[in-house]
């Protein structure tokens, strides 16, 4: 066991416990006093990984998009039996999910938690596939993506990423389409699991009213008896993503109220500690625009052009996208409002009062996060896979100042946006 340095946040009065165990990251977060215990495996390998170089043969791979998601569904499958009905028999609630970076698995206790930790370890790294099982998975896994499609919220998002990103995968759905996801084997499932589920591509992080040093030590028992395979992951291939971005986009679905959706292409692309800057920058931007408190809200609401906005920014190294959406019986022109608006404050900038009320909301939400041991884990997770911690994190908030956020703006490109529109228009697409 290769002991990592305790992350600490004085002000908090918390501390993370690290350590590297047969490569994997291991985290352990002490809540004193909470009845409930919390594990979660984090394998970075998600949706976009479908081209890929494996470290022992040096040749490509491209698998079908979607397998990630479908590894995902069949790992709680063994030969003994399912694997969440062995969960609930022992007092633990299990889960799973897939994004376009990570797969996650997890459980909340409030017994048995070595049992349920050593039972998580053989989900997530001793699989069991066959053949029918395989087949069986295919149309359950068609079923929802059908699901999805008939959902107009789901299908406005997907529409939109289709249509900012040409050549990233991150353009294509999560779970792949029903023509890719009739493409997956048993083989090519074997294969993404032996390449991607290793100890250097995962991370554990445990949370509970425990002593760390014991936390570490049962972790370290159960990951040598796991197989976990310590060896380095694969090179991950992406295409190059051109500049620009596709044309704007209008589905017709039956909805009540028509639904827009404005997305930016983010082509600024930073790493580690600057990546996360820009993260928080844009999206206190996008609050500060387009906010409940907002001046934008106010009109557009006056109006009768919007009852709530949603907004967003996700960055990783490889790509970086924001969204402002809405229900709207004027799509149109709330699309057009929102462009302008964001070119009105690239003249006119924010209000340094507004700026400071919101990175002092931001600031008590940060400290309220650590209610939520679930939350911390996925940022702790990923901040550490760029070089930074959930502590860090916090101290970024701490420092920023209105000059680092006014840059963000760059991200907000009208030449790099696209707008969709689902509404019950006969227009299909818009070229």
């Amino acid at each position: 066991m290769n002991k990592l340095a305790t992350l600490r946040d004085e002000l908090l009065k918390e501390e993370i416990h690290g350590a590297v165990i047969d490569g994997i990251k291991v985290f352990v977060l002490p809540k004193k006093g909470f009845r409930r215990k919390y594990a979660e495996i984090s394998v970075h390998y998600g949706s976009n990984d479908n081209a890929f170089v494996p470290y022992e043969t040096g040749e490509q791979v491209n698998v079908p998009p979607g397998i990630a998601h479908f590894l995902e569904h069949k790992m709680f499958e063994k030969a003994w039996g399912e694997a969440f009905s062995a969960f609930a028999g022992i007092g633990a609630s299990a889960n799973a999910y897939t994004g376009n970076n990570y797969t996650s698995y997890l459980f909340w206790t409030l017994e048995n938690f070595p049992e349920a930790l050593e039972l998580l370890m053989e989900v997530v790294f001793s699989p069991h596939f066959t053949d029918e099982s395989v087949e069986k998975e295919k149309g359950i896994i068609a079923q929802e993506i059908r699901m999805y499609q008939d959902q107009p919220g789901s299908r406005l998002f997907s529409e939109t990423l289709s249509s900012l990103f040409l050549k990233h995968p991150v353009r294509l759905d999560i779970a792949g389409t029903e023509s890719s996801i009739q493409q997956v084997t048993k083989e090519l499932l074997y294969l993404c699991h032996t390449n991607f589920y290793c100890g250097a591509n995962a991370s554990l992080y445990m949370a509970g009213d425990f002593d760390p040093g014991e936390t570490l030590d049962l972790a370290a028992g159960i990951i040598a008896k796991s197989g976990l395979k310590p060896y380095k992951p694969p090179s991950r291939i992406r295409p190059r993503e051109p500049d620009d971005v596709g044309a704007n986009v209008r589905v017709a679905m039956p909805v009540p109220t028509p639904l827009f959706q404005v997305g930016w292409k983010d082509n600024n692309l930073k790493d580690g500690r600057e990546m996360i800057l820009r993260e928080i920058s844009v999206t206190m931007l996008l609050q500060l625009m387009f906010g409940r408190s907002s001046s934008f809200f106010a009109r557009a609401h006056e109006e009768g052009l919007a009852d709530r906005l949603e907004f967003s920014y996700e960055a990783w190294p490889d790509y970086g996208f924001a969204f402002v959406a809405a229900e709207s019986a004027d799509p149109d022109r709330l699309g057009e409002m929102v462009l302008d608006e964001i070119d009105r404050i690239k003249d006119a900038g924010v209000n340094s009062t507004d700026f400071e009320r919101l990175k002092r909301a931001l600031l008590g939400r940060f400290i309220t996060l650590f209610n939520f041991p679930d939350t911390v884990g996925q940022f702790q997770v990923h901040l550490f896979d760029v070089g930074e911690d959930v502590f860090s994190f916090g101290s970024m908030l701490r420092e920023l100042d209105l000059d680092t956020v006014m840059s963000g703006l760059d991200s907000l490109d009208r030449q790099r946006s696209v707008t969709a529109i689902v509404s019950n228009d006969s227009k299909n697409k818009e070229g």
